[in-house]
């Protein structure tokens, strides 16, 4: 698994869209990652990728606007990072924050700082 639930492959695309922060033409995401990222790949292969992302809500695609999709992210990448987290609380520790707090910190009390900003945040 790559990173925040996404394959290595679906994460480089995410990050590509992050960057662009613009709609993107299928031909100009092909073209980078063949020839910047050296993936070879076949418009189909890439196809599936970004039809996974946009079936996962990541992406999506305007179709009318040219003869050409326009692909573009829905979601940023703070966005995945805290989805995933409420996920991954949600079914490691069964959505209680006092229990991931506890792995995380391996059953060792808190700094009084780390205390005092943890409840800052709550």
């Amino acid at each position: 698994m790559g990173k925040y639930g996404l394959s290595h492959t679906e994460f480089a695309i995410m990050e590509f869209f992050w960057q662009k922060d613009t709609p993107v033409p299928f031909k100009e995401i092909l073209d980078y990652f063949n020839t910047e990222k050296g993936m070879n790949w076949k418009k189909q292969t890439l196809g599936t990728y970004l039809s996974n992302l946009r079936r996962s809500g990541l992406i999506d695609a305007d179709d009318k606007s040219s003869k050409y999709n326009m692909y573009y992210y829905k979601c940023s990448r703070s966005e995945l990072i805290q989805n995933w987290t409420k996920k991954m609380v949600k079914d490691s520790f069964d959505g209680s924050i006092s229990n991931f707090v506890t792995a995380f910190t391996g059953g060792k009390k808190l700094s009084p700082e780390e205390a005092e900003n943890l409840k800052k945040l709550l």
